[in-house]
């Protein structure tokens, strides 16, 4: 395979143990699930002026708010959305 370069990593045995876990949930190969988390962290998606709205809408269906968003970033996320809802009151009421 010309388009693949063959290598070797060492990583932390959690970060391991997670990638392993993270791969078997997905029902994909290890090297499948390292390529598809760093794949998401380069995103090929460009959005040109004239880029169809339809074709934009199938391509964000697609991806999961973890090709978006890395770990720590969604953890940031869902500590905002809880700090909202308790200055809310728990109120079911969407910021304006």
């Amino acid at each position: 395979m010309e388009d693949t370069h063959r290598s070797q990593y060492r990583l932390p045995w959690p970060l391991y143990e997670e990638l392993k876990a993270a791969a078997e949930k997905n029902r994909r190969p290890l090297n499948a699930e390292l390529v598809a988390r760093l794949e998401s962290t380069f995103p090929q998606l460009s959005v040109g002026a004239g880029t169809d709205v339809s074709t934009l809408h199938l391509t964000i269906s697609r991806m999961s708010l973890a090709d978006l968003m890395t770990p720590a970033e969604i953890t940031m996320f869902a500590q905002r959305m809880v700090d909202i809802m308790n200055n809310k009151g728990g109120t079911d009421d969407a910021p304006q």
